[in-house]
């Protein structure tokens, strides 16, 4: 923690621009996602963000998960605007059925939660994140962006409160483990920007 509060405070003290954000489709169904930006150069950023879901049961299991992503972005336009890609680490703990539909590789053919399975653990993920950021005033914008890359996660499977995934009938396997590579973040974010980004002068 101690690391990320000085990586943050070296941006801010590079660039006085700073970037407040939340995931406009994500809000509309009850699953907050913000982050911050802080401009570092011209073209460049660097930007913290966090997702958590508090649903106890959809579809008859729950659906909590918690997100935190720290990325480096390069953008193609000025005082980072229009097209971006950026290069992320992130950490996220879960409950939930597992979204097989977003797996890009490997594809499971018989890996489909049954009513009221669902599994927890953790994940750690390392990607990229594509995207475009519309500037539409001098302190709003607009950004469409999707990420994905590998995932590498370990979980145990349960059906209600009962452990399913054991070896017999008295002793539990230990966390299950699946490396896959996945799409895991994306949306429209509403962007409010606290400073503008001044570029400093190297004229004498």
């Amino acid at each position: 923690m101690k690391k990320l509060l000085i990586l943050l405070f070296i941006a801010t003290s590079v660039s006085a621009q700073v970037e407040l954000k939340a995931n406009i489709p994500a809000l509309a169904v009850g699953i907050p996602n913000i982050g911050i930006e802080f401009q570092v150069g011209e073209h460049t950023s660097i930007q913290l963000d966090v997702l958590g879901s508090f649903w106890d049961t959809v579809d008859g299991a729950p659906l909590h998960i918690n997100q935190t992503f720290l990325e480096y972005r390069f953008y193609s336009g000025p005082n980072i605007s229009e097209w971006f890609v950026g290069a992320h680490l992130g950490y996220g703990m879960f409950t939930f059925q597992k979204p097989n539909n977003l797996v890009v590789h490997p594809r499971y053919t018989n890996s489909e939660d049954a009513d009221g399975v669902y599994k927890s653990g953790r994940s750690v993920f390392h990607g990229l994140t594509f995207g475009y950021k519309k500037l539409l005033n001098k302190r709003i914008s607009l950004e469409l962006f999707i990420g994905a890359g590998y995932t590498m996660s370990h979980y145990k499977g349960y059906n209600g409160l009962e452990r399913v995934d054991i070896t017999n009938a008295e002793e539990y396997k230990p966390f299950n483990g699946s490396g896959e590579v996945l799409i895991y973040r994306g949306g429209l974010m509403f962007i409010y920007k606290i400073f503008p980004y001044k570029k400093k002068n190297s004229s004498k």
